[in-house]
């Protein structure tokens, strides 16, 4: 099975990326699914998984947290990424982490924007979330 690499579309600070967003349809043939495609996106807390999950799930290649080296942001942006061996054609979206220390707690803006972005773009989102956090206000994303 073929891994397709992603590209950022949206960097950290919010920037559109026209220009790999061009390069990636036409690399991918995005053109040519017509209008018979899918999106599918995941949100969820920072470290929570949610690269490898869409790794592993769609045949994609997010770059994926190393434990070894702490938890830690590793997603930043927006990232997408065509998966391999789907029909109909399905582009992966892969967001930045919510709650996120880099971000710190105040600087809500961009979560909230991604956040959007995905609801409105997305055949099917995916909240990913840690167990402990279901039922609570805001960890478990409920704000989102």
């Amino acid at each position: 099975m073929k891994m397709e690499q992603g590209m950022q579309l949206i960097d950290g600070n919010g920037k559109f990326n026209v220009d790999g967003l061009k390069d990636f349809m036409t690399a991918t043939e995005f053109a040519q699914s017509g209008l018979s495609y899918a999106i599918v996106a995941i949100i969820g807390s920072q470290s929570s998984g949610k690269s490898t999950l869409m790794n592993q799930t769609f045949h994609t290649n997010f770059e994926e947290m190393d434990a070894y080296n702490g938890r830690g942001q590793t997603t930043k942006g927006i990232w997408i990424a065509k998966c391999s061996d789907i029909d109909p054609f399905t582009i992966a979206m892969d967001f930045e982490g919510t709650d996120s220390n880099q971000r710190g707690e105040d600087d809500t803006a961009f979560e909230k924007q991604s956040t959007l972005f995905a609801l409105a773009i997305a055949d099917v989102v995916l909240i990913n979330m840690w167990y402990k956090d279901i039922g609570l206000e805001n960890a478990a994303s409920r704000p989102f």
